[in-house]
């Protein structure tokens, strides 16, 4: 690990990697179980969330629990956003044959959708250093055939999107759409759109991972292949942010979300600020495992 470089990469892009985590044997292997896990009904009894959209799974399936915790991902987290780190949602990212793309899109506080207030709230600020990050772990071969991240390197330091501004969910406007979510329509400068030339298109095999920072405009290509294509986003946050402040349920996608058995996962470091609930352990009573803190932080 290169973790200065990594650091001098992100400020510039907004993203890093793509990196390996695991061969693609070992990543087909071990998705093939994890698969049957999500549909044991076991599990699913235990599920944070009483709805289709697969949020926190982490919290119900040992192998994704694990996952969160991975020193290949997290350490890399640490260089950039520090030592002390939350995981407070996971979210599948499947994308079968024939699905469009995902508009482009572009957030911090995660206030989606009809909310005006985000679900993050930092309270200790660093110029330069992120709020939030995203590991996205491919599951599957991802590639520009069936449906891989874009991404626009250095457009996190501009905002083209008010995240604030309200926007009505329509299921039946999905195409090039975030999930039902149209983000022209929340354009800074409607004139805007990015140059085609400056889109990177993030190629992935089975077992490797990208961190980007939401405030990175993203999206992805439709799947015009005949492969599913699976990705495992992990979000994270310093230990100052302050997660779901005050709320005690949201809608999102068509669906509510009640967080009475939301909890964060300390993935690194310490929790010197108790601003959020930790959960020490999975649904299953095991334990999660914390990496250290890193020597240096940013």
């Amino acid at each position: 690990m290169n973790l200065e470089a990594d650091r001098a990469a992100f400020a510039e892009q907004g993203y890093i990697g793509p990196f390996t985590l695991w061969e693609p044997e070992e990543m087909k292997a071990w998705w093939k179980v994890q698969r049957k896990a999500l549909l044991d009904p076991e599990n699913n009894a235990r599920k944070a969330f009483d709805n289709p959209v697969n949020y926190d799974r982490h919290l119900d399936i040992p192998g994704l629990s694990s996952l969160i915790t991975e020193p290949a991902i997290v350490r890399r987290m640490q260089a950039l956003i520090g030592s002390d780190i939350l995981c407070w949602r996971t979210e599948f990212f499947p994308k079968n044959p024939g699905d469009t793309g995902t508009g482009w899109h572009q957030v911090e506080t995660y206030a989606i959708g009809e909310a005006s207030k985000g679900m993050l709230e930092a309270t200790d600020r660093v110029p330069g250093t992120p709020m939030e990050l995203t590991a996205w772990v491919a599951f599957t071969e991802a590639t520009r055939e069936n449906g891989c991240m874009k991404v626009i390197p250095g457009s996190h330091r501009q905002w083209r999107y008010d995240e604030t501004a309200p926007m009505k969910w329509n299921d039946a406007a999905k195409d090039n759409s975030f999930f039902g979510y149209n983000y022209n329509d929340i354009k800074i400068d409607k004139d805007w759109d990015p140059d085609q030339e400056h889109v990177r298109h993030l190629e992935m095999r089975p077992g490797q991972f990208i961190i980007f920072t939401a405030r990175c405009i993203h999206g992805s290509n439709p799947n015009t292949s005949n492969r599913q294509r699976m990705g495992f986003a992990i979000r994270t946050v310093p230990t100052h942010v302050r997660v779901y402040g005050g709320m005690t349920e949201f809608e999102e996608f068509g669906h509510r979300f009640q967080l009475d058995r939301h909890g964060c996962v300390l993935v690194a470091g310490k929790d010197e600020h108790g601003l959020n609930r930790v959960l020490g352990e999975n649904f299953w009573g095991e334990p999660f495992t914390p990496l250290d803190r890193l020597e240096r932080t940013v």
